[in-house]
């Protein structure tokens, strides 16, 4: 299905949309790991993990999301 798009709407490259997909893919992978190191971290410490929990669950959104979209594009 492709629709027509105005040429004033700035449509980036293939190329330039698998680049950005790959570093949020990167950057998910590294939010996931930060959240668990400081869940673990502050729950030995006996805090609250509401902010690693948050840190986790955007990283493994972003992570389905472009990962998902990449195995699509190949």
């Amino acid at each position: 299905m492709n629709l027509p798009v105005p040429n004033f709407v700035p449509v980036p490259s293939t190329e330039t949309m698998m680049t950005i997909s790959i570093m949020l893919l990167i950057v998910g992978i590294c939010l996931v790991c930060l959240g668990a190191t400081f869940h673990f971290l502050r729950k030995r410490k006996g805090m609250k993990t509401t902010i690693p929990w948050i840190s986790i669950c955007v990283g493994i959104l972003l992570m389905a999301n472009h990962g998902i979209k990449l195995l699509f594009n190949l």
